[in-house]
C-alpha cells in the first residue's frame, strides 16, 4: 500500500502554532508517532525510499510551520517598536521563577544589625534610629518549643524610603478581597532571632514590642505581617499607638539642633537677653534723671474779690494769733462749695481761728472757726483790693518770670536726656542688629555642615533614620518576619503608557525590574511583567524610575520623567548609575531622596 499525503490541510491557527513553538518537542513526538506507525503498519517497512522519504518530509512540515510561527510572531512583534520591549522581556522572564523576597541587586542591601541578648534576662535593644525592641525574660524557645538557655542573637533592620524598599525586594503589593493596591510605607521592618545559627521562636504566651521609629506623624496607617506563605501582606490591626517622639540631643539627629550649638546660643542670649535688657536699662536710667531734673511750681496768682460772694477778713489781736499776721490786709471769699456757710457767721467773735492749706494747692485755703463747741469748717479763696493787688500782681509777674526761666530750663534738660538715651539705645539697636546677621550667617553654616554630616552619617549608617523621626510606632511581635506600618494605595489615575527605555536616545534597554517612585505620596510600585510593563502615573505628581538590567541600575529622574511625560510620550531616557556611585547613598542622591 503506497503512503498517502494529505497536502491539502486546514490552515493552522495562530493558537496551533504557539502549541507548537517548541520545535525540539515536536521532532519527539514525530519520531514517537512514526515508530508507532511502523510497529502497527507493515507496509510501513516495504519500502525504505519512503520510509526516508516520509521522514524527512515530516520534519520539512514541522520546521516549515515552526518558521512560520516564529516569524509570525517576530512580525506581530514588529508592528509597534513601542511594544518591542515589554514583549521581548515578558518573554525572556517567563522561564525564570523568582523568590517572593528578591533582591534586586547584591549591591544595595539593606544589612541586618546583629543584637545578642540573654534569653533568661531579657532586655531593651536600642537601634541607632531610635527604635526600641523590648524582650520579656524566656521568650525564646527551638523548634521542639524547648526554653532557650543563654544567649540569643537578634538581627534587625529598618526601611524607611523608596530606596530601601527597592534594595530589600520586599514586594508592596496587597490584595485584599481581589482588588490589588500598593502599600505606603511609614516604616517597616525585619527581624529574626538564631541561636549557634539555628532558628529559635518566639514563644506563643509572648510578644516582643517594637517601638518602630516613623518619618511619618501621620495616624491613617495600619500594621501588616508579610505572610511569605500565602505570598500576601496580612492586615493585623489599625496602627493607633502613635506618640511623637522627643527630639534628641545628637546634633546629626535633628537638623534643629544646631540651634544649641555653644555660638549659636551665645548669640541667640545677647539677641533675646543681654541687649533688650541694655536697652530697657537706658530707659530706666534715664527716666530717673529725667524725674529727678527740678520742677517749677507755678506762682498761685492773687485775684480781686468775686461780686457777689460773701467775704470777710480776719479782726482780732495779732498778738494772740500770731499765726495770722500774714493775713493781715487778705480777704476771704468763701467758695461756693461751702453748703454749711450762713450769714450769721459774720456776727460771731470766734475763740480759735486757723488757717490750712485747702484741698487745692496754693489757690484755696481751709479756714476752721471755734467757739465752745461750735466748729465750722470753710474753704475760703485769698484775695486783695487796691493797692495790695498791685502789690501782689507785680511780685507774680516776678514770681511768673522766674517760673517760665526754670520751665525752659528742665525742658532743655528733658530734651538733652532723652537726645543721649536714644543714642544710646541706638547704639544698642545697631548692636542688636549686627548679631541677628551673625545669627542667621552661623545657622546657615552650620546647617550646610549639619547637611554634609547627615550625608556621612548615611554612608556609615545607611539605614539610620537621622533627624527626620518624628514618631514611634508599637509593634507586638508575636513570630519572626517582616512587619510594616502602611496605607494601601490604588493605581494612580490619569494616563497609561508601555514604556520604552534609552540611552543617549538611541540604545534600547530591556528591563529585568521596574520599578516607579511617587515621590509625593512617598509609594514604590514594582511594574508586573504580567501586565506588559504598563505604567499608570498622575500629571500632577512628580515620579521617577529605576530599572536593574543584568544586576546594572538605571535611573529616570523627577525632570527626566517630566520632560517625556510632557511630551506625552513613553520613551524615557535613563542614566546608568556608575559601579562608584553604586551605593545606597548614591542611590538615594539620584533618585533626590
Amino acid at each position: 500500500m503506497e503512503p498517502k499525503f494529505n497536502i491539502d490541510r486546514p490552515k493552522i491557527s495562530d493558537e496551533e502554532i504557539k502549541k507548537h513553538e517548541n520545535f525540539e518537542q515536536l521532532v519527539k513526538q514525530f519520531k514517537q508517532q512514526s515508530l508507532n506507525k511502523a510497529k502497527h503498519d507493515k507496509s510501513w517497512w516495504k519500502s525504505k525510499k519512503v520510509r526516508y522519504s516520509a521522514v524527512i518530509a515530516g520534519i520539512t512540515v514541522i520546521c516549515t510551520v515552526s518558521y512560520l510561527a516564529l516569524f509570525k510572531n517576530e512580525t506581530n512583534n514588529t508592528k509597534t517598536h513601542e511594544t518591542v520591549i515589554t514583549q521581548d522581556t515578558k518573554k525572556e522572564n517567563t522561564n525564570t521563577k523568582k523568590n517572593f523576597i528578591s533582591e534586586p541587586s547584591q549591591k544595595l542591601k539593606v544589612n541586618y544589625t546583629a543584637y545578642t541578648i540573654n534569653n533568661g534576662k531579657g532586655g531593651e535593644i536600642k537601634h541607632p534610629t531610635s527604635s526600641k525592641i523590648k524582650v520579656p525574660k524566656n521568650s525564646f524557645v527551638d523548634k521542639n518549643g524547648k526554653d532557650i538557655i543563654g544567649d540569643v542573637t537578634i538581627e534587625y533592620r529598618e526601611f524607611h524610603d523608596a530606596v530601601d524598599i527597592i534594595a530589600s525586594g520586599i514586594p508592596m503589593g496587597y490584595d485584599s478581597a481581589g482588588t490589588k493596591y500598593t502599600l505606603e510605607s511609614a516604616g517597616m521592618f525585619d527581624i529574626k532571632g538564631s541561636q549557634n545559627g539555628q532558628p529559635v521562636y518566639i514563644k506563643k504566651d509572648k510578644t516582643v514590642e517594637v517601638e518602630l521609629a516613623s518619618a511619618n506623624p501621620d495616624n491613617r496607617f495600619n500594621q501588616y505581617y508579610l505572610d511569605t506563605v500565602a505570598k500576601n501582606w496580612k492586615y493585623l490591626k489599625k496602627d493607633d499607638q502613635l506618640s511623637v517622639l522627643k527630639p534628641q540631643n545628637k546634633a546629626h539627629e535633628k537638623p534643629n539642633d544646631i540651634e544649641n550649638n555653644p555660638k549659636l546660643q551665645n548669640l541667640k542670649n545677647q539677641i533675646e537677653v543681654v541687649i533688650p535688657k541694655r536697652i530697657d536699662s537706658v530707659k530706666i536710667v534715664f527716666t530717673k534723671k529725667i524725674d529727678a531734673v527740678p520742677k517749677a511750681n507755678a506762682p498761685a496768682k492773687i485775684n480781686k474779690p468775686t461780686p457777689g460772694r460773701p467775704t470777710f477778713v480776719l479782726e482780732g489781736s495779732y498778738n494772740e494769733f500770731p499765726e495770722l499776721a500774714a493775713f493781715s490786709n487778705v480777704i476771704f471769699e468763701v467758695g461756693p462749695e461751702n453748703k454749711n456757710y450762713y450769714p450769721q457767721m459774720h456776727e460771731i467773735t470766734w475763740s480759735d481761728v486757723k488757717v490750712s492749706e485747702g484741698p487745692i494747692k496754693g489757690k484755696n485755703y481751709q479756714l476752721t472757726l471755734t467757739y465752745r463747741k461750735q466748729v465750722e469748717k470753710l474753704v475760703v479763696y485769698p484775695t486783695l483790693k487796691g493797692a495790695d493787688l498791685e502789690k501782689a500782681e507785680k511780685k507774680y509777674q516776678q514770681k511768673f518770670t522766674e517760673y517760665q526761666g526754670l520751665v525752659e530750663k528742665r525742658k532743655a534738660e528733658e530734651q538733652r536726656l532723652m537726645a543721649e538715651m536714644e543714642a544710646k539705645q541706638k547704639t544698642y539697636l545697631a548692636d542688636l542688629k549686627k548679631k541677628q546677621d551673625d545669627y542667621e550667617k552661623e545657622r546657615i553654616k552650620l546647617l550646610v555642615a549639619f547637611k554634609q554630616n547627615e550625608q556621612n552619617q548615611l554612608a556609615t549608617s545607611f539605614n539610620s533614620m537621622s533627624m527626620q523621626t518624628k514618631a514611634t510606632r508599637i509593634f507586638n511581635v508575636s513570630s519572626f518576619g517582616i512587619y510594616n506600618s502602611d496605607c494601601p494605595r490604588s493605581q494612580p489615575t490619569g494616563k497609561t503608557v508601555e514604556p520604552m527605555f534609552v540611552i543617549d536616545a538611541e540604545t534600547l534597554i530591556n528591563p529585568d525590574l521596574i520599578y516607579m517612585i511617587d515621590h509625593k505620596t512617598k509609594t514604590v510600585y514594582n511594574i508586573a511583567f504580567n501586565n506588559g510593563f504598563k505604567i499608570n502615573y498622575d500629571p500632577q505628581n512628580d515620579y521617577s524610575i529605576c530599572i536593574f538590567r543584568q544586576n546594572k541600575l538605571f535611573i529616570c529622574t523627577k525632570n527626566m520623567f517630566k520632560a517625556t511625560a510632557d511630551k506625552d510620550s513613553n520613551k524615557f531616557t535613563v542614566n546608568e548609575l556608575p559601579e562608584s556611585e553604586d551605593n545606597l547613598v548614591d542611590f538615594k542622591k539620584a533618585l533626590e531622596i
